[in-house]
C-alpha cells in the first residue's frame, strides 16, 4: 500500500493472522477488495522474502547475429515446476525460462478474510507484514489504531501466470517491399490506414474552423484488454480507478483484443475493513499520485489589437497569460481592430475579457507557440522587428526543419508503423498535439504544459514523473515479468520485449535473471537497463557509431543494415522502447547521442549549423560555395558520393538530381538538400523506427517542457564532474594564451563553475561547450574533438567590445570567453549564454498583459 514503516521490526518482521470466524464463509465481491488506493494484494513465496538482489558486473556479450536473433529459444535446459506454492483455489508457477510474462489475477478464486493484532511499536500509517495463510502480505495500521488492537484484512485471490505465446511481433514498412526485418503493408492495412488519414483530415480541418472552447464532458469510458484463455460470455476481472469489477468477455470478441468499459460509481468497502499490499511489489512502486488532485485548466477570453502590417489570414505571436500563443487574424480584420480569441489557462483571470499589449522587444529566433484554431504547437521564427518570418525559401542562417512523424497501423496490432521526414519549422503540418489523453480523459492540458515549462529542471523531472504515475496501470490490473539468461541478455530482451504490445509499457515491469535468486526492488531493474543499453550502443556490434565530434557521443550508424541486414531496424524498434520505459520508469540508459537525435525525438527546430557538430570539414566545404563567385564552375550536381566497405554509390538528393546542375541561383536548394539528406535521409530508417519505439510509451505533448539538453540529463543522469580534473586539463588561448588559467578573467571563469553553478549549471556547461553531459571514463585528459585527436577543454580570450557573450565549438571543445571587466559581469553573461544555447535565441522576449 503506502510506503515501508519506518521501524526495522514492522518492516521485516511477519506476524501470524487468523482467520475471521465471523466472515469465514463469506465471500467478498470483487468491488471490496480494495478499500482505498492503492490496495494491492498478490501472493509472494515466503522463502523469497528478503532474498538478496544478487547484482553483478559481468561482462556484456556480442550482438547475436542474424540468425540467433529470430530463431526460436532453446527452452530445454529450463524448468517451470508445478504448484510450487499452492494457496486459495490457484496456484502461482515458478518462472525460470527466458521471455515476457503478463501476471493477472484469476477470476474464480475467493476473497479471504483475517483477523491480526497490530504489532507493538506501529503507529498509524506504518506498514507491517503478517501471515495469511500460505501468503506473507504487508497490512497498513489505519488512523485511530493503536498496538494490540484487532484489525480485519481481506487478501484478494491468488495471481496466475500467462505466457505470451505470440512470439516478436513483426514491424510493418509504410513504404517499398521492407526489409531489415520489416515486411510489406498488406493491402487491408493500407486501405485502413486511407480511411484513418481521410477521417483526420477530415478533422483538422473542423478544428481549425471552431471555437477553442472545451468539448463537453463525456462519460468515463476504459479500454481493456481481454485477458488470455478468455472467451465470450465469460468474465474476468479489472482494477480502475480505486474499483474492482468483473467484466463479461462481448460476444464477438477474444483474448488480446481491447474492449470498451463504463464502470460504474466506486464504491466503499465495508465498515472496519482494511485492504493488504504484496510484498511481491517493487517498493518504489506502492504509491501512485491521484489524478484527482491535478489543478483543472479553464477557458480564458483575450483580446487583442491587429498589429500594424498584418494582412488576413496571416499570423501573429503574442504571450498571453505567460503561454505564447499564434492567432491568425480573421478574413475581415485589419490592423488596428481588436479581436478576441479563447485560451486554456491554469488560473482564470478575474476579467471576462483580458486584454493583451503587444511589445516585441529583442525578439529573435525560433519559438514554439500555442495554435489557438485548435490548440496545438507549432514553431515559429520571429525576425528582428518582432514580426513572424515568412520567407519560404532556404536561409542558411535562419531556416530550420523538425521531423514530422505520422503514426500508421502496423500488420500486427503490436506494433504500429510510420512515416518520418523533414518539413520547415514554420510549416502548419509541423505541430505537436498539447494535451495528454487517459482513458478518454483529459489528464494534461496546454494550460498544464505552458505552467511547466516555466519551472526549474528539477521541477520539470518531478512534474513530468507524477505525470507518468498517473498514466501507469495499477498492479493488481497485471504486470511483466522479464526472464532473461546473463548469457543471452540481448537476445532474450530483444524477444521479450518485442512480443509486448503498447499496453504493456505503462505496467509495472520486474526482472528476474534466470537461475539467479532476488527480489527485484529497483537493483535488477537498474542492472537490466544499463547491461542491455551498453551493449546495443557498443560500436563493435554495428548499430550505433562514436560521434566524429566526440567520443562520447553516439550516431546512428548509416550502415548499420550492413551489419545486420536482416534484423538491424528491430534492434531500433527495440531500443526505442527501451529508452522510452526507462524514462517512463526513472531508469537511466547508457548512451549520450548526438544533439540533433534528441531535438528529433523532441521535434525541436534543426538547423544548418547542426552540420557542423556532425561533420565539420563536410560543413565546411558547403560554406565555402556561398562565397564563391560562380558555383556552376565546380561541376556539381544534385547528388552525394557515399563510401561503405570500399564501394561508392552515387545518391541523388532530389529526384532527377544528377541532371540539375549546382548554380547561384539554386545554390540555396542545394545547401537545403544536404541538410535533409545528412540529419534525416540517411538514416530515415533506423531513425523512424527509434520514434516509434520511443513513442510506444512516452506520450509526446509531455516533452515539450523539456528543451535537449535537459531531455539528455533525464534519460543518461546528472554527470559526475572532477571540477579539480576539469580546471587541470584546461588549455587556454586567445587573449588569456599568456598568462593562462592566472589571467583574471579565468580565475573568475573557474570561481562561478565552483562557487555559483550548481550540478545542473555545470553539465549544461559541458554541454554548451563539448555537446555532451557525458564525461570520458579516463577523465577530461583524453576529451577528443571532431578530429578524433585529443582536444582539451579550451578558453579562448576574445575582445569583449566585439563579442558580449561567451560562444562555443563543440567541435574543438573551445569556448570564447570575453574579457570582461568585472566577475558579476562574466557571471551574468555566463549564465546567460549556457541557459539560452538551447532555444537558439539571442535574448529571451518578454511580452506582459495591460
Amino acid at each position: 500500500m503506502g510506503s515501508s514503516a519506518s521501524t526495522s521490526r514492522s518492516s521485516t518482521m511477519t506476524y501470524p493472522a487468523q482467520r475471521a470466524q465471523l466472515n469465514r464463509n463469506v465471500v467478498q465481491p470483487p468491488h471490496a477488495v480494495r478499500a482505498s488506493a492503492p490496495a494491492r494484494t498478490t501472493v509472494t513465496p515466503p522463502s523469497a522474502i528478503n532474498r538478496p538482489t544478487g547484482v553483478r558486473t559481468n561482462s556484456v556479450r556480442r550482438l547475436p547475429g542474424p540468425a540467433a536473433a529470430n530463431a526460436p529459444l532453446d527452452m530445454s535446459n529450463f524448468s517451470r515446476p508445478p504448484n510450487s506454492l499452492s494457496g486459495g483455489s490457484s496456484t502461482v508457477q515458478t518462472i525460470s525460462a527466458p521471455g515476457a510474462y503478463s501476471i493477472s489475477r484469476n477470476d474464480g478464486g475467493a476473497t479471504q478474510v483475517f483477523r491480526v493484532q497490530v504489532p507493538p511499536g506501529v503507529v498509524p500509517g506504518q506498514e507491517f507484514q503478517v501471515q495469511a495463510g500460505t501468503r506473507v502480505v504487508r497490512v497498513r495500521c489505519p488512523p485511530n489504531t493503536i498496538p494490540g488492537q484487532n484489525l480485519q484484512i481481506t487478501v484478494p485471490p491468488d495471481p496466475v501466470v500467462t505466457q505470451h505465446t505470440q512470439g516478436m511481433a513483426v514491424l510493418t514498412s509504410a513504404d517499398g517491399a521492407g526489409g531489415g526485418g520489416a515486411v510489406a503493408m498488406n493491402e487491408e492495412v493500407a486501405r485502413q490506414n486511407m480511411i484513418n488519414a481521410e477521417v483526420a483530415a477530415s478533422h483538422n480541418s473542423m478544428d481549425s474552423m471552431s471555437s477553442t472552447a472545451p468539448p463537453p464532458s463525456q462519460p468515463n469510458a476504459y479500454m481493456v484488454t481481454v485477458p488470455a484463455n478468455v472467451g465470450p460470455g465469460q468474465n474476468f476481472p479489472v482494477t480502475i480507478e480505486g474499483q474492482r469489477m468483473m467484466v463479461t468477455c462481448p460476444p464477438n470478441a477474444h483474448a488480446g483484443m481491447s474492449v470498451r468499459i463504463v464502470p460504474p460509481p466506486p464504491s466503499s468497502p465495508p465498515p472496519g475493513v482494511q485492504t493488504s499490499t504484496s510484498v511481491d511489489r517493487p517498493p518504489e512502486q506502492l504509491t501512485r499520485p491521484s489524478m484527482q488532485h491535478r489543478p483543472r485548466s479553464t477557458t480564458q477570453m483575450f483580446e487583442v489589437i491587429v498589429p500594424p502590417g498584418v494582412r488576413p489570414n496571416q499570423p501573429f505571436s503574442l504571450i498571453a497569460a505567460g503561454q505564447r500563443v499564434l492567432v491568425t487574424c480573421p478574413p475581415n480584420a485589419f490592423p488596428g481592430q481588436k479581436i478576441r480569441f479563447q485560451l486554456q489557462v491554469s488560473q482564470p483571470i478575474s476579467k471576462s475579457i483580458e486584454p493583451v499589449k503587444l511589445s516585441y522587444d529583442n525578439e529573435r529566433g525560433w519559438t514554439r507557440t500555442i495554435r489557438v484554431t485548435d490548440m496545438k504547437f507549432q514553431w515559429v521564427r520571429m525576425d528582428d522587428k518582432g514580426d513572424i518570418d515568412l520567407n519560404k525559401r532556404f536561409d542558411m542562417k535562419h531556416s530550420a526543419y523538425v521531423r514530422k512523424l505520422d503514426f500508421l497501423e502496423g500488420n500486427d496490432p503490436r506494433m504500429r508503423t510510420g512515416k518520418v521526414c523533414l518539413v520547415p519549422a514554420s510549416s502548419s503540418d509541423a505541430v505537436v498535439e498539447s494535451k495528454v489523453m487517459h482513458n478518454q480523459k483529459e489528464i494534461v492540458s496546454s494550460a498544464d504544459i505552458a505552467t511547466a515549462q516555466q519551472k526549474t529542471y528539477e521541477e520539470k523531472a518531478v512534474w513530468f514523473q507524477e505525470i507518468c504515475s498517473q498514466l501507469s496501470e495499477d498492479w493488481n490490473d497485471g504486470h511483466i515479468r522479464l526472464v532473461v539468461r546473463r548469457a543471452h541478455l540481448l537476445q532474450d530482451a530483444l524477444h521479450s520485449v518485442m512480443s509486448l504490445g503498447p499496453d504493456a509499457f505503462r505496467k509495472i515491469w520486474r526482472f528476474e535473471f534466470a537461475g539467479e535468486p532476488g527480489i527485484d526492488a529497483g537493483g535488477l531493474a537498474r542492472e537490466w537497463y544499463q547491461l542491455v543499453t551498453e551493449q546495443i550502443f557498443d560500436p563493435d556490434n554495428g548499430l550505433w557509431l562514436t560521434s566524429s565530434g566526440n567520443q562520447m557521443r553516439m550516431w546512428i550508424n548509416p550502415a548499420s543494415e550492413i551489419s545486420c541486414p536482416e534484423d538491424h531496424l528491430i534492434y531500433f524498434r527495440f531500443l526505442g522502447r527501451i529508452m522510452g520505459k526507462a524514462l517512463f520508469d526513472q531508469q537511466l540508459v547508457a548512451g549520450h547521442m548526438d544533439t540533433h537525435l534528441y531535438k528529433h525525438i523532441l521535434g525541436w527546430p534543426i538547423t544548418f549549423a547542426e552540420l557542423e557538430a556532425v561533420d565539420q570539414e563536410f560543413y565546411n566545404s558547403l560554406v565555402s560555395l556561398v562565397d564563391m563567385e560562380d558555383v556552376s564552375m565546380l561541376c556539381l550536381d544534385f547528388t552525394i558520393t557515399e563510401e561503405t566497405l570500399g564501394t561508392k554509390k552515387n545518391i541523388e538528393l532530389i529526384p532527377n538530381g544528377e541532371n540539375i546542375e549546382v548554380t547561384n541561383d539554386n545554390l540555396p536548394e542545394y545547401l537545403e538538400a544536404n541538410l535533409k539528406y545528412r540529419l534525416m535521409d540517411r538514416i530515415r530508417p533506423q531513425l523512424t523506427e527509434l520514434l516509434l519505439g520511443f513513442f510506444d510509451v512516452i506520450p509526446e505533448p509531455l516533452l515539450s517542457i523539456f528543451d535537449f539538453q535537459e531531455l539528455e540529463l533525464l534519460m543518461c543522469g546528472m554527470p559526475e564532474i572532477d571540477l579539480d580534473d576539469w580546471e587541470a586539463n584546461t588549455v587556454y588561448s586567445g587573449l588569456f594564451q599568456d598568462n593562462g588559467g592566472d589571467d583574471p578573467v579565468c580565475r573568475w571563469f573557474w570561481e562561478v563553475v565552483r562557487e555559483n553553478f550548481d550540478q545542473e549549471t555545470r553539465a549544461r556547461l559541458l554541454q554548451f561547450v563539448t555537446g555532451t553531459a557525458g564525461v570520458p571514463s579516463r577523465g577530461f585528459s583524453v576529451l577528443q574533438g571532431n578530429d578524433g585527436n585529443i582536444r582539451k577543454f579550451s578558453i579562448h580570450g576574445v575582445d569583449a567590445s566585439q563579442y558580449p557573450f561567451p560562444r562555443s565549438h563543440t567541435c574543438f571543445n573551445r569556448i570564447d570567453l570575453p574579457d570582461y571587466k568585472s566577475k558579476e559581469e562574466l557571471h551574468e553573461r555566463l549564465k546567460i549564454a549556457v541557459s539560452t544555447s538551447a532555444t537558439g535565441f539571442d535574448m529571451e522576449e518578454k511580452m506582459t498583459p495591460r
